[in-house]
């Protein structure tokens, strides 16, 4: 299956002037369609470095990506912001929604940018926050919405140009631990029922362990690059945690209520 991901000897070094600090260090691997992955790393690693060249939202300073067929790394500012429209959906741990608007309108604000009309625009917005569940509240503003509805509505519009690729960034970072098993629950029917291409970026073992694979980024290289072989299944953590005799959660968080990814190693990209 041919790669709409292929990053090859990726290094990205910040010049500040009186320092150089290298945060990416010839990170190399591939993704195909209806991947699921968790890319892991805890603050400094190097994640999010990556997670903003994957985006489009920086350029790598040396080494080759592509998306799509593309190299990145030729195009101009314009062709970038346009590639980011179109192949590209992106979650984020804020939700980012514009609180002056709709549910409805905020879905709608990638096609708004891409030209397309007014009724077909609203049409395919509408039947993206009827997928995520959230047909009958498309006209609540953000705050008559819940934190994980919120997060909802994010998704509809990082779905609504069909992206080939869905980014999140630390997406139940700011939910409790049953939405954020909720949330990873829509990730995973997206990604089972639609084949949707998904990279969640997480410093979480118990996030990631609801995956399919996982990159582990340790001091701006791949320290890890495995399959779960026991994908935990969100619809049996969520049964877990409303089951009042299995363990309490700590502070909010998932841990100690999920079992951890079992390491099946990922063959090396070529």
């Amino acid at each position: 299956m041919t790669a709409i991901i292929q990053i090859q000897n990726v290094r990205k070094v910040y010049d500040t002037g009186e320092v150089k600090v290298e945060a990416l260090k010839g990170v190399s691997f591939d993704i195909v369609p209806g991947e699921f992955i968790a890319i892991m790393g805890t603050s400094g690693s190097g994640k999010s470095t990556l997670m903003n060249i994957l985006g489009c939202l920086d350029r790598p300073t040396a080494g080759l990506y592509r998306l799509g067929g593309q190299d990145v790394g030729k195009l101009s500012r314009y062709q970038l912001a346009k590639l980011r429209n179109e192949k590209l959906g992106f979650v984020f741990q804020g939700f980012n929604l514009l609180k002056r608007y709709t549910a409805l309108e905020n879905v709608e604000l990638p096609l708004l940018y891409a030209g397309m009309g007014t009724t077909e625009r609203r049409r395919k917005a509408q039947a993206k926050l009827e997928l995520v569940g959230l047909g009958p509240r498309s006209g609540h503003m953000p705050n008559q919405l819940s934190g994980g509805q919120q997060q909802r509505v994010a998704i509809a519009r990082a779905l609504v140009n069909d992206p080939q690729l869905l980014l999140a960034d630390e997406p139940t970072g700011n939910l409790d631990s049953k939405t954020s098993v909720e949330i990873l629950a829509e990730f995973q029917r997206l990604n089972r029922d639609l084949g949707q291409t998904i990279v969640i970026v997480t410093h979480e073992p118990d996030i990631a362990s609801h995956t399919k694979r996982c990159i582990v980024v340790r001091d701006g290289q791949i320290a890890e690059d495995y399959y779960n072989d026991h994908q935990v299944d969100a619809r049996d953590s969520l049964a877990a945690l409303n089951n009042p005799d299995s363990h309490a959660s700590n502070n909010g968080k998932l841990h100690n209520t999920l079992p951890l990814p079992t390491a099946q190693p990922h063959a090396a990209s070529a």
